[in-house]
């Protein structure tokens, strides 16, 4: 049996679906007027108010200083100018009365755009360039950011007295450089959102960028944007502040000393680096040409050439080498090398001397840089120790300085006897940064050991004030045996003391200073040969040499007229050390000072004797027995090999200059005459029957 429906449950049902069609209804209508609200009711302001208020709780940037506190970045407000192209162009008139009227719209564009040319006048910005800005349309567009003092005043006058309300100004932080110059490439800078993107800068972007600001919003019950959580205040999203170890004393002198050795040989550019020997810490890293951190500037302009660049080092090398060579003990420090006439033919290939040697001991190549000498050391050494020999003082890897854009150089074992040959004194298969080349010959100074340079000394909170990361050394490997590096550095200090030495204007007032010079040529890219005309010079030494405290490389790219590294890039080295030594007060020795004034510098002492470990037991700032007078009796040489002659002279610091084979036959001076140490004897070789 079928049931008739209940008329008070249709009566229910009926109810309810009005009641929610209702409601649906007034849902739609809200929609639709919020809708409303926004295309046609809202003021200009609405537009960017949300986009602003993000831009306020941006964090302030963390400044950085050298290792004394000197500010060398910081943070402040700077007013940024941006455009509302809708308004600019409506003039305040509403949409519908422009889509009426063409003639009206036409009017208010422009006008909008003749407002424009008067913003950009102000800003010293081309017209054209804000006006392609303005025609991307929207209610927002950037003008022109962070604008220095006297155009945001210029500018915020301008719009007070034309009520332009198209055209406004909101504060965001921009980096200064308070420096200028000083250290640019070093510092690096940030973009436009203030990101850092190259140098320290990007390389300590997670600790100078502070906290982020991005607070969760909701809405409140009027649908109104409210923060769920309170903002952090400004100084707690700061970013940290770094130290770096860098001095801007020794910063601003390299600079300078490298600025006038580049100028006066009319080179292409320049670097320099210092280095504290013991530590690792880099006190200077400059670079030329330089750049003005606060204006625009291009790629080529923000290179740190000292990371970025590798090029053939050239004769530096042959410290290093050597030292390979005396570690090995392939070499011994009283041998007899061959240079003979000052070219030896490898193969089909030439390697020339600047100066012809003939038989000469291990410190002579050095002190007057002897190609030929390098190379017949090498030749006993063989490529894979002369390879893994170079390896160990960090050529052909990063040495991790902290720095983005740092490439490794390269480093391949050599293919061929004259490869073999010439990368014993850097010119291929070799190729090196300053910084590489400057941390090796701080691992002489030190004693052997091989550090990681670092830039960041500390990082501290911007509130607390704690130390939240600090800078170390650390050892990467030990290059060389102590005894090694004590002869080699002794070997050293005659580049720049001995009358021969090829480093003698690196010599500083009042300290003894040890370095070698190197002069490469250059690969031209179009034949693949070397250029004859197209050189790398440079010096790269430490000091003082009894107890180093610093380690400075100076590089020279393509001089002119003087083309020798101890011409062009010595005098630079000499300049910045002493101020630097000054700085750090180190006392000059007077005793060596006033000798210098009356007789010429002594030849480097060479070892007398050696122990069972080839450490030289006489003392390394040569006032043993040997150095109680400056003036030898000649030894009788008659009759000797040409090594054995060598060894006599070389142990009381005389020179040798053999003609000829065999034995010595005949010699000048004779024997038994008082000579100065540095004194040269001519022998003359012939066979024996």
């Amino acid at each position: 049996m079928r049931l008739a429906p209940d008329p008070s449950n249709a009566r229910w049902i009926g109810f309810r679906v009005a009641v929610l069609a209702a409601l649906l209804g007034l849902g739609f209508a809200a929609v639709a007027a919020r809708a409303v609200q926004l295309q046609v009711f809202r003021t200009e302001k609405d537009a960017v108010d949300h986009y602003l208020s993000e831009l306020k709780l941006r964090p302030r940037r963390g400044v950085i200083t050298d290792r004394n506190g000197v500010l060398l970045a910081v943070s402040a407000d700077a007013q940024s100018a941006y455009v509302d192209p809708e308004l600019l162009f409506s003039g305040g008139a509403r949409g519908e009365e422009l889509e009426a009227d063409p003639r009206l719209k036409a009017e208010k564009h422009r006008e909008g755009e003749a407002r424009l040319r008067q913003v950009a006048k102000i800003l010293g910005q081309d017209p054209g360039t804000l006006e392609r800005k303005a025609a991307r349309g929207g209610r927002f567009q950037w003008l022109a950011r962070r604008l220095l003092p006297d155009r945001e005043a210029a500018l915020g006058a301008f719009l007070a007295e034309e009520k332009l309300k198209a055209v406004g100004l909101v504060p965001e932080p921009r980096r200064y450089y308070p420096k200028a110059e000083l250290a640019s490439a070093l510092l690096g800078l940030v973009d436009e959102d203030g990101v850092g993107i190259e140098g320290v800068e990007l390389g300590w972007e997670d600790s100078l960028q502070g906290v982020s600001a991005e607070v969760p919003s909701i809405r409140d019950g009027k649908g109104r944007f409210v923060l769920s959580d309170a903002p952090v205040a400004g100084a707690e999203r700061e970013g940290d502040r770094v130290e770096l170890t860098l001095d801007q004393g020794i910063q601003a002198t390299a600079e300078r000393a490298l600025a006038r050795a580049v100028l006066a040989s009319k080179a292409l550019s320049g670097m320099a680096v210092a280095l504290a020997p013991w530590s690792g810490e880099v006190l200077a890293m400059a670079s030329w040409p330089p750049s003005n951190a606060n204006a625009p500037r291009t790629p080529e302009e923000l290179r740190n050439r000292t990371l970025t660049d590798a090029f053939e080092p050239g004769s530096t090398v042959k410290a290093f080498s050597l030292s390979a060579a005396l570690e090995q003990g392939t070499l011994h420090p009283l041998d007899a090398i061959d240079c003979g006439g000052g070219s030896l033919a490898v193969g089909p290939h030439v390697i020339h001397d600047h100066a012809a040697l003939g038989w000469a001991g291990p410190s002579r190549i050095i002190i007057q840089s002897s190609n030929v000498g390098a190379a017949r050391v090498a030749a006993r050494l063989g490529r894979e120790r002369l390879y893994a020999g170079l390896a160990a003082f960090g050529f052909g890897e990063r040495t991790g300085v902290g720095l983005p854009g740092e490439v490794k150089g390269q480093l391949l074992p050599a293919r061929s006897d004259v490869a073999l040959a010439t990368q014993a004194f850097g010119q291929g298969p070799i190729t090196a940064t300053a910084v590489q080349v400057t941390n090796a010959m701080a691992a002489l100074a030190n004693g052997g050991l091989l550090l990681r340079p670092f830039i960041v000394r500390r990082v501290f909170d911007p509130v607390s004030g704690e130390v939240v990361e600090q800078g170390a050394p650390k050892v990467i490997r030990r290059a060389v045996s102590a005894q090694i590096a004590a002869t080699m550095n002794r070997w050293l200090v005659g580049v720049v003391e001995d009358p021969k030495g090829t480093g003698r204007r690196a010599a500083l007032d009042g300290w003894r200073a040890a370095g070698k010079t190197g002069t490469a040529q250059k690969v031209d890219r179009v034949s693949g040969g070397y250029s004859p005309d197209r050189h790398f010079s440079s010096f790269v030494g430490f000091a003082p040499y009894e107890s180093p405290r610093i380690a400075i490389g100076v590089f020279i790219d393509e001089p002119h007229g003087e083309i020798y590294g101890g011409e062009v890039a010595a005098p630079a080295f000499k300049e910045i050390a002493e101020y630097a030594l000054r700085l750090m007060d180190v006392h000059p020795a007077p005793v060596l000072s006033a000798k210098r004034e009356t007789e010429p510098p002594p030849a480097a002492p060479e070892p007398r004797r050696e122990d069972e470990d080839g450490a030289d037991p006489s003392p390394a700032d040569g006032t043993g027995p040997a150095a109680s007078t400056q003036r030898v009796a000649v030894p009788a040489l008659s009759g000797l090999a040409a090594r054995a002659a060598i060894r006599a002279l070389e142990e009381l610091g005389l020179a040798a200059d053999p003609s000829g084979t065999g034995r010595v036959v005949d010699q000048s001076p004779p024997p038994g005459r008082a000579v100065d140490r540095g004194t040269r004897v001519r022998m003359t070789l012939a066979p024996q029957g």
